[in-house]
């Protein structure tokens, strides 16, 4: 049998950065949705993410998939520099599925866009739960640079 002996310090060590990183953690604030500016160059206004009704349905006729259905998330475009794009995503880490889309954001300046996740369809046998836990992230593209506008964390029922 062999016996694993943790040295004290760095027992001690892990306890410090337990007590030190325990604060940070509270501040991070990953569920609220709302406006967020550009950094100069584009600048776009989170209005409204789906945070209830977001859905697995099964299909009918024979096939019996389950189809993610969700209400549009809605933002405004107010300033475009460049060729920016969006990319829109529902992530359920339980299942392994990410559903994206993606809009190109040139000459949409001034405009509301209701951005939806791309379909997909998922096969019954992997569906075991009444509902699924998930994040909804929306990401911008200026150039070669990619960061988070918002991100969500939401619950996905199961309809039959």
């Amino acid at each position: 049998m062999t016996e694993w002996v943790v040295p004290a310090t760095f027992a001690l060590f892990v306890s410090i950065l337990a007590v030190a990183s325990g604060p940070l953690v509270g501040a991070v604030d990953i569920t609220q949705a709302g406006p967020s500016v550009g950094d100069g160059s584009t600048a776009v206004t989170v209005d409204s993410v789906p945070t209830e009704q977001v859905t697995l349905n099964q299909g009918r006729f024979g096939s019996g998939r389950y189809h993610l259905d969700a209400p549009p998330a809605v933002m405004t475009v107010d300033r475009v520099t460049g060729n920016p794009a969006v990319r829109y995503t529902i992530d359920i880490p339980s299942l392994w599925i990410t559903a994206t889309s993606r809009y190109e954001l040139a000459g949409t300046e001034g405009t509301r866009m209701r951005l939806r996740p791309k379909p997909i369809g998922i096969s019954p046998q992997r569906i075991n739960r009444g509902s699924y836990d998930a994040v909804l992230t929306i990401w911008i593209r200026e150039g070669d640079r990619e960061r988070q506008i918002t991100v969500t964390q939401i619950t996905i029922e199961v309809r039959q």
